[in-house]
């Protein structure tokens, strides 16, 4: 995966983060998914007293899990500043810190969150983090994106330059791996395809910046595009538009879950 700037990635969440709820329906409607998916895991009597949302944004996940667990003390770690004070804005404790280097102790949660942020991350750093920071036994349970998301943008910008708007999104081999190399066991990922559809191209990609993700690792162009290469761009997206007139935006989402062995 291409290093990532995370001062960049930081200051653009922060630019987002005002606004971010209403632009963000994808990534709530994930968390919820998620929320689904992990709540028969838990075994009855079993419940978590100690949960960490990592990279919690503006609290939506940590607010929807606080409904499900209403006594367990609910911790919030995000890498934007911004982010962290619309999260106390929903009453959320939350604390500024990276994924690849957590703010906590060892042994400190006995269930992990994480719904689209892993992609910001070196695999392999944030699983260990997000082991060392679990007791023995918890669970771990996150989504990210896979190799194939935002594909129909990497084609319309293929080939214009030499830079990359996409990240270099990860594979479900590659997850597996860092997963068990960090001393996860009980692995399981499930994939599933998302689509969202948009009107019209600008809205697209402002509906892409509007939730700050924008920056696309080390090899992003810093000067404005051509008119002529914006134009190509745009034709080649044009060109896909589904039978409905819509523009497709389509995310590989895998669901992750997985326990930090006894």
């Amino acid at each position: 995966m291409t290093d990532i700037d995370k001062s960049k990635v930081s200051a653009a969440f922060d630019r987002a983060a005002s606004s971010y709820d209403a632009k963000a329906i994808f990534q709530q409607q994930i968390c919820n998914r998620l929320a689904e998916l992990l709540l028969p895991q838990i075994t009855a009597g079993r419940n978590p007293s100690r949960v960490l949302d990592a990279g919690c944004g503006t609290g939506y996940g940590a607010e929807l899990l606080r409904q499900h667990w209403h006594s367990a003390q609910l911790i919030g770690c995000d890498l934007a500043s911004e982010m962290i004070r619309m999260a106390s804005l929903r009453g959320v404790h939350a604390v500024c810190g990276d994924l690849e280097h957590l703010p906590f102790g060892d042994n400190e949660f006995d269930l992990a969150w994480s719904s689209l942020a892993l992609q910001w991350c070196r695999p392999t750093l944030a699983f260990s983090e997000l082991q060392r920071v679990l007791a023995p036994g918890a669970k771990l349970a996150c989504t990210t994106l896979g190799s194939g998301t935002l594909h129909e943008l990497d084609t319309a910008f293929s080939g214009i330059d030499q830079y990359r708007r996409v990240l270099n999104f990860t594979t479900t081999a590659a997850i597996e791996n860092a997963l068990s190399s960090a001393g996860f066991e009980h692995i399981h990922i499930r994939q599933e395809t998302w689509v969202t559809r948009h009107t019209d191209f600008n809205d697209l990609l402002a509906s892409i910046r509007g939730i700050g993700a924008g920056q696309s690792g080390d090899n992003r162009r810093h000067s404005l595009m051509g008119k002529t290469a914006w134009q190509t761009a745009r034709a080649r997206y044009e060109s896909l538009r589904d039978e409905h007139g819509l523009l497709p935006v389509t995310y590989e989402v895998m669901f992750v879950f997985a326990n930090k062995k006894p």
